[in-house]
């Protein structure tokens, strides 16, 4: 049985369902290696050094949504520079928390079946 919520990526209460994020647009990268210094040995050996802290990487991707819809996201993504991600990780079939920062939010407006809609491109989350 799944522990699957119904959705994907959660900060504060927003949970990013109206509208959903798109299912081709959305990676999560969990727990990623961080390395500190690497470079070749006198033997030809490459070394790596890796650091203790593993960190995880989010990427969103929205079809358009209105005016209201996108003015309630970015008043949740630009509420502070980091921020408490609460993500669903398949390959555990768990959720994990972080505390994450982003990218700079970008947008273009767009007529979409008559409408002005916004097009909200993509958002990058890294776990800090």
């Amino acid at each position: 049985m799944s522990n699957f919520r119904g959705y994907y990526v959660k900060i504060g209460n927003c949970t990013f369902t109206d509208p959903a994020i798109k299912r081709e647009g959305l990676l999560i990268m969990p727990h990623l290696e961080q390395t500190a210094d690497s470079g070749v040995l006198a033997s030809g050996r490459l070394s790596i050094k890796v650091l203790p802290h593993k960190r995880t990487k989010i990427q969103m991707q929205f079809p358009v949504m209105t005016k209201a819809q996108y003015e309630r996201y970015y008043a949740v993504i630009m509420s502070s520079m980091y921020l408490t991600v609460e993500y669903y990780n398949e390959g555990i079939d768990a959720y994990e928390t972080g505390t994450f920062y982003h990218n700079d939010m970008q947008y273009k407006p767009v007529i979409w079946g008559g409408k002005n809609m916004i097009d909200m491109q993509e958002i990058h989350l890294i776990e800090h």
